[in-house]
């Protein structure tokens, strides 16, 4: 078969509208007898009340689960919304081509054995592609456990756990996963709590539809609240990018369980970037990028998507500072302890909040933060009465960003504490998490009837605060300056696979790419170096430029603090004598004006193979190799989120404390640099400045290296 181009360009999202809301659904493969997977999905159509037309397809006819049997595709009705394949692997492409001419454009294919079973089963694949591809039909999966849509109801599943309901409530939570088995794992557990999904989608392969099909339509769906995903890799990144900014300008939060994180993306031998920018940290960036909440565990990924579906749409917060509301004391110390493992604070109420407070608590209770309200609060009317008022003083106070709300064992009233948690989650302006050990029965059950949240341990809800913390900032929208153009040939003209271009011609571009570089001056050899220190300004450094050497100082071809023409010609004649012994013939001696009492960093650009070009930023110099200290964002992006970005950096954080500098110039520079790698034209590269020497007033490169491993 011959692809028809273009029928799925990459970087293109799909509609999946017919698999989330179909009016008519054919099963083929579709049969009465035991344990036959067709045969389940029609029979599930039928327990859950599927409202629409379904269409089970047997040679023979006859009727399944009740509903009047077809033969094959031309003895349908009319053209499907949906086809369920659930038949053998090999059967499928074909069986695509059949369906689409009918005029079906989506379809589910649950069989495994395709391009996870080996070399014939990426064949298969690509059979399936190419089907796909000619007649314009959409798959979901192979090798996937299908979709559930709970409002409908679709059914386009087997997955066992259907089997032990009799119900799926409808809720505010959407999820794609790439491994079904955890997808229907995590709408059972989510049910055990009382919280129902809005969809639930197992991607399986994605050979056609991806995880980034399904993020931008749960983005566009109105009730949906909260996205989740299981993610292993990525088949098109440019077209999850585009539906995670999709998810973000939707306002709709997106948590990722990632499995897979301990692969590296890019190995560059001749330069520190490749360790610094592997695949893990790469999709660190990412996700920060767009604000996506990363999970560590499946029980973790529960903890967030049901925490949020328990909070009122958009209600975020915008900082770490936490409120803590406990009716223990030992609680309320505890989890301050705990918060600040995790990077987030209980600040001080201001003392108006603490004015507001005294006569709305008993006597005894704590008014700083944390706030005890004692268990008096339980017993007594008059300060149960007052509660209300309490927690809405605290959640207030203009430090406060979240409250933790902590409960403990009570005799009385347990229903009606849940009653007023709730009422207390729905009508604050910041987010409430809600913590309950051993919270009685009555009560649990209560919250579990109203879909709100809670926790039976401090640590975990002290968790998602910060995950939510974490990943509330807004994003950083910037207009960028036009980026300087720049005549690539010129700077390499026809490079062969794995050329590294020494450190003037990386200044050669920097300079094109209006970067300021420290003042320096090539010499053809130790005869010219003095005339070369007089022009860009004692005292210099002397290094022998070589494109057979990436690390000159380590061979011993670099000279430092040379303040005078005699020292600086000594110095170069000791370089190229070490040349000699290396046996590396030197295009020429590079004199530098010396950079002193600077702050280095390195900056780097490579182009990742799902994401496109990166920049990471890192402690420079010396420090590059000592201390695991990088921020990657993906290129190009303007001054403010490099600022952002930088400020992360503990080599920055300690420049900043000991000096008044001003990060604008470093900000600058990177912004610019991540411009002109985003303009890059070669296939797989690095660039690599270090360091960048900032002194507060300026920022200027003071060596670099440019490996090109594939034009």
């Amino acid at each position: 078969m011959t692809r028809t181009a273009g029928t799925f360009p990459p970087g293109r999202l799909r509609d999946v509208s017919a698999f989330l809301d179909p009016q008519s659904i054919a099963v083929v493969g579709a049969s009465d007898r035991e344990h036959s997977l067709g045969g389940a999905a029609v029979g599930f159509l039928r327990k859950f009340n599927y409202p629409g037309e379904v269409w089970p397809v047997h040679p023979k006819g006859g009727s399944v689960a009740g509903y009047r049997a077809y033969t094959g595709a031309e003895d349908l009705p009319g053209a499907p919304d949906l086809v369920v394949f659930a038949i053998n692997a090999g059967l499928v492409p074909a069986a695509v081509s059949q369906y689409a001419a009918r005029g079906a454009r989506s379809g589910v294919v649950w069989a495994g054995g395709f391009a996870e079973g080996g070399p014939e089963g990426a064949d298969l694949q690509r059979e399936l592609v190419d089907a796909c591809e000619e007649s314009g039909m959409a798959v979901l999966g192979p090798n996937c456990i299908g979709l559930i849509s709970t409002e409908q109801p679709v059914i386009a599943s087997f997955a066992s756990f259907l089997r032990e309901v009799d119900t799926l409530p409808v809720g505010h939570i959407s999820m794609i996963g790439q491994s079904g088995g955890l997808v229907t794992m995590a709408v059972a557990k989510a049910q055990e709590r009382g919280f129902g999904f809005r969809y639930a989608v197992s991607t399986g392969n994605e050979a056609v539809l991806t995880t980034a099909d399904f993020i931008a339509a749960f983005a566009d769906d109105a009730s949906t609240r909260v996205i989740a995903a299981y993610m292993e890799g990525v088949q098109d990144g440019p077209r999850l990018v585009e539906a995670l900014g999709a998810a973000r300008r939707a306002g709709k939060p997106v948590a990722v369980l990632r499995g897979g994180t301990s692969k590296a993306s890019a190995r560059a031998a001749a330069a520190h970037t490749g360790a610094l920018a592997g695949e893990a940290r790469v999709w660190q960036a990412v996700f920060e990028e767009f604000g996506v909440i990363e999970a560590v565990s499946l029980e973790e990924l529960i903890d967030l998507v049901t925490q949020i579906a328990s909070t009122p749409a958009l209600v975020r917060p915008n900082g770490p500072g936490v409120g803590l509301v406990t009716f223990g004391g030992g609680g309320g110390v505890l989890a301050a302890d705990q918060c600040e493992r995790h990077g987030l604070s209980v600040p001080p109420l201001s003392e108006a909040t603490v004015r507001r407070l005294r006569p709305l608590v008993p006597p005894i209770a704590s008014v700083a933060n944390p706030v005890d309200l004692t268990p008096q609060v339980y017993s007594d009317p008059k300060w149960m009465a007052t509660l209300p008022q309490a927690l809405d003083a605290v959640a207030g106070d203009a430090a406060v960003d979240s409250v933790l709300l902590q409960f403990g064992p009570m005799a009385a009233g347990a229903a009606e504490i849940a009653s007023e948690a709730q009422a207390f989650m729905a009508r604050a302006r910041v987010p409430v998490v809600l913590a309950w050990p051993l919270a009685p029965k009555e009560a649990a059950d209560w919250l579990a009837r109203h879909a709100v949240n809670v926790f039976d341990e401090y640590d975990r809800a002290i968790r998602v605060i910060a995950a939510l913390a974490s990943a509330s900032q807004d994003p950083q929208t910037e207009t960028l300056v036009p980026s300087a153009q720049i005549d690539w040939s010129s700077v390499c003209p026809a490079p062969a696979p794995g050329t590294v271009l020494a450190e003037h011609a990386a200044y050669r571009l920097l300079e094109a790419a209006g970067l300021p570089v420290a003042a320096n001056q090539l010499a053809g050899s130790a005869k010219g170096v003095a005339r070369a220190g007089d022009l860009v300004g004692w005292p210099v450094a002397i290094k022998g430029m070589s494109s057979a050497i990436t690390h000159k100082f380590a061979a011993g071809l670099v000279a430092l603090n040379l303040a005078d023409a005699d020292g600086a010609t000594d110095a170069a004649i000791g370089i190229e004598q070490r040349a000699q012994q290396l046996g590396v013939d030197l295009d020429g001696l590079l004199v530098q004006q010396m950079v002193d009492g600077a702050c280095e960093i390195l900056v780097s650009a490579l182009r990742d193979p799902n994401f496109g070009v990166v920049v990471s930023c890192a402690a420079g110099g010396v420090m590059t190799e000592l201390i695991d200290d990088v921020v990657l964002r993906r290129a190009p992006f303007g001054p403010k989120a490099a600022a952002a970005s930088l400020a992360r950096l503990r080599a920055v954080q300690f420049a900043l404390s000991k000096r008044s500098w001003p990060l604008a110039p470093l900000a600058s520079f990177v912004s610019r640099f991540s411009q002109m790698a985003a303009d890059v034209p070669w296939e797989s590269f690095v660039i690599e400045i270090n360091p960048v020497a900032w002194t507060g007033s300026e920022a200027r490169a003071v060596d670099g290296l440019i490996l090109i491993e594939q034009p």
